[in-house]
C-alpha cells in the first residue's frame, strides 16, 4: 500500500488533534515496533530503549506526516536509524553464538535452576517458535545492518519496496539487492547449521527446549517447506510479541558471552 507522504509543521495542527495523531499512532505501533528493533539489535532492553528515544524526537520534530501510515513509517525510519548506529557502535557478535550460549547455560548453575522453575509454564507454551525467532534474529544479526532491516521491514511488518527504500535512505534496486543477500546468507548459514532441514546440522535448540520445557518434541517448522518464507511467517505471526521471560534470561547469558 502506498502511503501519502503529506507533511506539515506540527503546530499547524490544533495541539488537541496534533496530540491525538501522537497518541494513536505511538500506541498502534510500540509493540511492532519493540519486536522489530528487538530483532536487529537483538536485547529487549536496548529496544525499549530506542523506541523510547525514537519517540521523543517524533515528539521534538518541527515537521511530521499527519496521516496515520505516514507516522508510522516516520517511526520505524528514525527508530531503525538508531539501531543501525548502536549496532555499529556494539559489533561485537559471535556468528554461532547461540550454540556457544547452550554450553554456557548448561555450566550455569543458576540458569539451570531458574530454567527447571519455568519449566511447564503457560509463558512458555509457545518456546520452540519463539526460539526459532529468536534464532532467525542471531542468524540475520550476521548480515549487514541494512540487509536485515530492509528483510524484516518488507517481510515480517509489511513495507512495500518503495517504503522500506525510504525509510533505510536507499533506492528501490538496493532494497531488492538487499533483500537477495540477506536471504542467501541466512539459506548458506541454515544448511549448513539447522538440523529442522539436514541431519547433519548441530542445531536444533527449538525442539530442545519444547521438549524440556513443556515435555514433548515440536518441529516448529513441521508441515512447511522448511525454507526462509516458512521461518518468516513464524516472524510473522509474533511481529508484536516480546521476548518471554525465559529468553530474557538467556540474553544476558548472551551479553556475558560477547564481554569475554
Amino acid at each position: 500500500m502506498t502511503m501519502p507522504r503529506t507533511e506539515r509543521p506540527t503546530d499547524a495542527l490544533p495541539s488537541g488533534e496534533a496530540d491525538a495523531l501522537l497518541t494513536d499512532v505511538y500506541k498502534r505501533a510500540q509493540k511492532e515496533l519493540v519486536a522489530y528493533i528487538t530483532r536487529l539489535v537483538i536485547r529487549q532492553d536496548v529496544a525499549e530503549e530506542l523506541v523510547q528515544e525514537a519517540a521523543a524526537r517524533w515528539i521534538a520534530a518541527r515537521t511530521l506526516p499527519t496521516d496515520v501510515d505516514g507516522a508510522r513509517a516516520w517511526l520505524f525510519r528514525v527508530a531503525t536509524n538508531l539501531a543501525i548506529d548502536h549496532r555499529r557502535r556494539h559489533s561485537t557478535w559471535r556468528e554461532n553464538v547461540l550454540v556457544d550460549t547452550k554450553e554456557l547455560a548448561m555450566r550455569n548453575d543458576d540458569f539451570v535452576s531458574q530454567s527447571v522453575r519455568l519449566a511447564g509454564s503457560p509463558e512458555l507454551k509457545a518456546i520452540a517458535k519463539e526460539h526459532l525467532a529468536v534464532c532467525f534474529a542471531c542468524t540475520l544479526r550476521n548480515s549487514k545492518e541494512e540487509q536485515g532491516a530492509a528483510l524484516l521491514l518488507t517481510e515480517v511488518n509489511g513495507f512495500s519496496l518503495k517504503e522500506a527504500a525510504n525509510i533505510l535512505g536507499q533506492s528501490e534496486n538496493q532494497i531488492k539487492n538487499a533483500l537477495q543477500a540477506a536471504r542467501a546468507a541466512l539459506r548458506e548459514k541454515y544448511g549448513a547449521t539447522c538440523q529442522l532441514i539436514g541431519k547433519k546440522g548441530v542445531c536444533y535448540q527449538c525442539v530442545e527446549l519444547a521438549r524440556f520445557f513443556n515435555g514433548r518434541d515440536e518441529d516448529p517448522l513441521d508441515g512447511t517447506d522448511r525454507d526462509i518464507d516458512a521461518r518468516l511467517t513464524v516472524l510473522r505471526e509474533q511481529k508484536e510479541t516480546s521476548l518471554g521471560p525465559w529468553h530474557q534470561m538467556m540474553m544476558r547469558l548472551v551479553d556475558e558471552l560477547l564481554q569475554d
